[in-house]
């Protein structure tokens, strides 16, 4: 009676164990991923503040010359 409930414990016990380990494992891919997109977010947001000045620029030189 009391054999299905230690396997079904065993089981839960083992995933649990196998689940740490990996999350220890996964965590620095996690951070690089993270990193990345940081970078990848850096690089956007200066390309659209360069896009921003030079549509402006070309908007004063526009007025001015006419």
């Amino acid at each position: 009676m009391l054999r299905p409930v230690l396997t079904l414990a065993a089981v839960g016990l083992a995933g649990i164990a196998i689940w740490k380990v990996l999350w220890i494992l996964l965590l620095p891919l996690f951070g690089a991923f993270f990193g990345f997109m940081a970078l990848a977010l850096k690089v956007a947001l200066f390309l659209f503040v360069v896009w921003a000045l030079l549509r402006l620029f070309k908007g004063f030189t526009r007025e001015q010359s006419t």
